[in-house]
């Protein structure tokens, strides 16, 4: 079963985070989008407390897991679907296969537009495998400023502004992710430009303009396969805006739930 949280009352929203990740990811916005709707978070299976589905990760059958048990947990339908990175490609998926059930799909730095050779998707599968372990286990440079640069390279704006137990809690989330390469391998070789073009749901999208591990020149990709795409792009933030930039990310998310409703 997909571990499933809900907070807030209201509209439903549903949250799917992104790779070596928990639903954990979106704590720091959670509260401020209750206010005003119900607010779903889960594991996509395969990570934190939800089982895998299958031997590796194969998206369609992911997506379609997470839908059934947002059925099967009483989530109303329809509802706004928010996807962050690989969760954005899982979301794209399950909006595909279930588009009744989706009002609306906002992509935040979304995988699966810029396809990687599947020889290529399966090295950084492996080595994923090996690196995420090793940057959990040295969790304790969190204490200093250039330990948090070093172990969020990449992921944010500056590892050194987020707080030490912000760093350690997005490293330690890790721990228990059991489809780390089988999942970057399937996302990272994706090709989900033609279910974009032709979805029948109003879609958005939200990126950090300083995001390096999926850069925000996607969003022209997403406005040449849906011109009718709402876009925000955040300043200042990288590929986690949700937890670099709570407000902001929130504020920008508001904006395009309002534009795409």
């Amino acid at each position: 079963m997909t571990h499933v949280d809900v907070t807030g009352s209201g509209s439903p929203l549903v949250l799917i985070h992104g790779l070596a990740t928990t639903r954990s990811i979106w704590r720091h916005a959670a509260p401020r989008l209750a206010a005003t709707r119900q607010v779903v978070t889960l594991d996509v299976p395969g990570f934190g407390s939800s089982r895998p589905v299958g031997r590796g990760f194969d998206l369609e059958v992911v997506a379609g897991r997470v839908a059934e048990d947002l059925r099967a947990g009483g989530v109303p339908e329809p509802y706004d679907l928010v996807g962050h990175s690989m969760g954005a490609a899982v979301a794209l998926m399950l909006a595909a296969r279930e588009p009744e059930a989706v009002r609306s799909l906002v992509l935040v730095s979304p995988a699966g537009l810029r396809p990687t050779p599947l020889a290529a998707a399966a090295v950084l599968g492996i080595v994923a495998e090996l690196y995420i372990p090793v940057r959990r286990r040295a969790s304790v440079l969190a204490s200093w400023s250039w330990g948090r640069r070093l172990l969020m390279a990449g992921g944010v704006a500056d590892g050194a502004a987020l707080a030490p137990p912000v760093v350690r809690e997005l490293v330690g989330a890790s721990r228990g992710a059991r489809r780390i390469g089988p999942a970057l391998s399937a996302v990272a070789s994706a090709d989900l430009r033609d279910i974009l073009a032709t979805l029948p749901v109003p879609v958005g999208a939200v990126w950090g303009r300083s995001d390096r591990v999926i850069p925000p020149g996607g969003v022209q990709t997403v406005r040449r396969l849906r011109p009718d795409a709402v876009c925000e792009v955040i300043d200042g933030v990288g590929h986690i805006s949700m937890v670099e930039q709570p407000d902001a990310f929130v504020d920008a998310l508001e904006r395009v739930l309002v534009a795409v409703s």
